[in-house]
């Protein structure tokens, strides 16, 4: 897959991850801080631009972030294993679907 072709499958897979995240994770009395909101999608957009452009240059280093920033975004807030796993399940869902790339490739892949 061409650098170029990942700008549109990103938006698109941000949008669903931000969706199945707001979906599966609604707040509870014990969990009033799992209030997530559009600005969820622009932070996570804004630290994938943010990154270093050496660091960006081929299409595993760009799913690696985007990994990272939803990560960073949604699972920082997360206060148990199993609504991390929730999220980790819906990013390599993403990762299959959307990208056609598996999650031991992009991790275990050299750069």
């Amino acid at each position: 897959m061409q650098l170029w072709m990942c700008t549109k499958k990103i938006t698109s897979s941000i949008l669903s991850v931000y969706t199945a995240v707001k979906e599966k994770l609604k707040p509870t009395p014990d969990k009033s801080h799992y209030t997530f909101n559009m600005r969820d999608i622009s932070k996570t957009v804004q630290g994938i631009c943010s990154a270093h452009p050496p660091a960006t240059q081929d299409v595993i280093s760009i799913l690696r972030l985007w990994w990272h920033e939803n990560t960073r975004v949604f699972a920082d807030r997360l206060t148990n294993q199993t609504d991390r796993s929730i999220l980790a399940d819906l990013l390599k869902t993403q990762l299959e679907d959307i990208f056609e790339t598996k999650t031991e490739d992009l991790f275990n892949a050299e750069v």
